[in-house]
């Protein structure tokens, strides 16, 4: 080990700053939407206070639908003549309280795309935009031109990379989407912060866009296991550090075309980014108010491995306060707070710790229908089972069938036989029950249904049998197509 008192100066190196690093930024693991989400995001740090932002991305493209240039424009506040250098220096604007938090996303996003055309910029103050044609260390020409906005950056690249996607089908199915996904919380409807347009257009026929897409928040769809609504079960619960803050909201997705239906909603297409599969289930993670990363859940290790009965898992994790992207901004670090958060997290989630109103539940195990199914509605569905069922149909079937001489009712009569039905577990006081009303109404045969049976049941069905040659039989739920969730319907009628 080198002692450090020890050392002497012998001399000293110049390390020269080399251009090469702005075309190396470009060789990164960006797919195209992060390409633009880079571009997107610079906006959205510049926009103005109280100014609804419009961003537009221009592909101009050539008459074999080859893109030649790529413009994106908006009108936020622009870059000041001081900052400018600043901003073409790699990582030399940055914040942590912004989605511009390394200074490297537009050089990376521009050098991964195709080759800078110009750079034209311009704040309120100034009558003409400033204009670069190339990044480069060193001294850097900057030219004047007419804008037509007030304020805002507008970026040309030319020399496009095939990374950049042209054609109208893919654009709509696999970018529009996630783009709407990723700046959800910008563009609520309710209160649209963002108006983001993707334009594609052929430069020498004209310069009206042959496509042109409006980019519409998509927001992950929940269906609420008791209240049968379009919500989450945890919503922006707040979770807390030493150094750190962040908010979990946590659902369940609609678990089947009747659950959309019941909700007003069709069901999504394969190429929704919240389509209901294997690949598409978990938790977003957004750092200031954008997606960082789709559908994690395993990945973060809440569970073992991906598995089927996660599918409908849905939810978000927004980290607030004490959280770092790497410097792609597809990956957080998982630096000490962020193990702690999660830890904490997955001990809410897996019904380790208690979540919202100090209540501990495992709520990875989804509910699909509260609490439990009403006795009336087991027992219509029964009679309905009992009077369609094609391998042994019931010719006469009634619901609270009176006995005469006692008080009480049968609670389904199917031709000469007794049927009764407990949502949970009967006891041999319920055998004793059934055997009454068999007894008195002259019944050779009745059907206990229920969840379980307790031993006294069992010995109690028994005794009727060998002491009264009455035949009861013990029947589980589970044999029954009586136990699926309700439906719109059911509720308002049963519940």
């Amino acid at each position: 080990m080198l002692d450090l008192d020890t050392l002497q100066l012998a001399s000293t190196i110049r390390v020269e700053a080399t251009n090469r690093i702005f075309a190396e930024l470009g060789n990164n693991t960006y797919d195209y939407k992060d390409l633009l989400s880079e571009l997107i995001d610079n906006s959205i740090a510049a926009r103005i206070p109280g100014q609804p932002l419009t961003v537009t991305v221009d592909i101009l493209v050539d008459d074999n639908n080859s893109a030649v240039e790529f413009v994106i424009s908006d009108n936020a506040s622009g870059i000041p003549q001081d900052k400018l250098a600043l901003a073409v220096t790699p990582a030399g604007i940055n914040s942590s309280d912004s989605l511009n938090e390394h200074g490297l996303g537009m050089k990376q996003a521009v050098s991964a795309i195709g080759k800078l055309n110009y750079l034209a910029t311009k704040t309120n103050s100034e009558p003409l935009a400033r204009v670069i044609r190339e990044f480069r260390f060193g001294d850097l020409q900057v030219f004047s031109a007419p804008f037509d906005r007030p304020s805002g950056t507008s970026i040309s690249v030319v020399d496009i990379k095939p990374i950049v996607l042209t054609h109208s089908a893919t654009i709509t199915r696999s970018i529009i989407p996630y783009l709407g996904a990723r700046y959800r919380r910008f563009l609520k409807p309710e209160s649209r912060q963002l108006d983001l347009t993707v334009n594609i257009a052929n430069r020498s026929r004209s310069s009206e866009p042959i496509y042109s897409w409006r980019v519409d928040q998509v927001a992950p769809v929940y269906f609420h296991p008791a209240t049968r609504d379009n919500r989450p079960v945890i919503h922006r619960h707040q979770i807390t550090g030493a150094t750190w803050e962040a908010e979990l909201t946590f659902g369940y997705a609609p678990h089947s075309e009747e659950e959309y239906q019941e909700l007003g909603l069709e069901a999504p297409t394969k190429f929704h980014p919240y389509k209901v599969s294997l690949n598409r289930q978990g938790l977003d993670i957004l750092i200031h108010d954008r997606v960082i990363l789709f559908h994690q859940l395993s990945e973060l290790e809440i569970v073992g491995m991906r598995h089927n009965d996660y599918n409908d898992v849905r939810g978000e994790i927004a980290l607030v306060k004490g959280f770092a992207t790497a410097i792609t901004k597809n990956a957080v670090i998982h630096d000490a707070n962020f193990r702690e958060c999660i830890n904490r997290i997955s001990a809410i989630l897996n019904g380790e710790a208690p979540g919202p109103a100090g209540k501990a539940q495992n709520y990875l195990a989804r509910k699909t229908y509260p609490e439990e199914i009403p006795e009336k509605l087991l027992r219509d569905r029964l009679r309905e089972w009992l009077a369609n069922n094609p391998l042994n149909k019931r010719q006469r079937v009634t619901i609270e069938y009176a006995v005469e001489g006692i008080e009480g009712f049968i609670d389904i009569r199917a031709d000469d036989e007794a049927w009764e039905i407990k949502t949970d577990q009967a006891t041999a006081l319920d055998v004793y029950q059934l055997f009454m009303y068999m007894d008195v109404g002259n019944l050779p045969k009745g059907f206990l249904v229920a969840k379980s049976f307790s031993p006294g049941a069992i010995i109690a069905a028994q005794h009727v049998k060998t002491a009264h040659g009455k035949e009861i039989v013990l029947a589980k739920r589970s044999d029954f197509p009586i136990n699926h969730p309700p439906s719109a319907t059911e509720r308002e009628e049963y519940y």
